[in-house]
Parts: structure tokens; sequence; C-alpha cells
């Protein structure tokens, strides 16, 4: 399966989660989509992306990579 890399700039909330999910293109052939469960569940869940989305998905990123830190003893 091909790597989904879609830049945030790139595409449009609607447009990701099309791609996220897989579709059938103009010429009928089907697009698979991610097997990424987070942006499985974006796709799923999301009909846009609001700067309080951003900084609450920015927030949980830095909670669990500290928490994975602390779990692994690699921090002081």
């Amino acid at each position: 399966m091909k790597k989904i890399n879609i830049r945030a700039s790139d595409y449009r909330c609607e447009d990701k989660t099309k791609y996220y999910r897989g579709f059938l293109n103009d010429k009928g052939q089907v697009k698979e989509g991610t097997k990424i469960i987070e942006l499985v569940n974006f796709a799923n869940t999301k009909s846009d992306y609001t700067e309080t989305d951003i900084n609450n998905r920015d927030e949980n990123i830095i909670d669990t990579f500290i928490d994975y830190l602390k779990k692994n003893n690699l921090t002081k």
C-alpha cells in the first residue's frame, strides 16, 4: 500500500477525510485509505479542523510524549 502523505496546507479537511477513508476516483480506480487509526478516527469524527482542535492535539502530543518518557524512566 502506498503511504498516504497529505500535508495540512495542501488540502481542506473534507478532502483529507476522503483520502484517509479511501475513495473511488474519476477513472473508477479504488484508492485505498489509511490504516493509521488516528487518521481514520479523524476522518470519522471531523467535518472541520479548528484552531482549538489543533491546540488540543498539540497538548495531547506533548502530554503523551512526557508520559512515555516518565514510564520508561527517561526523565530526571
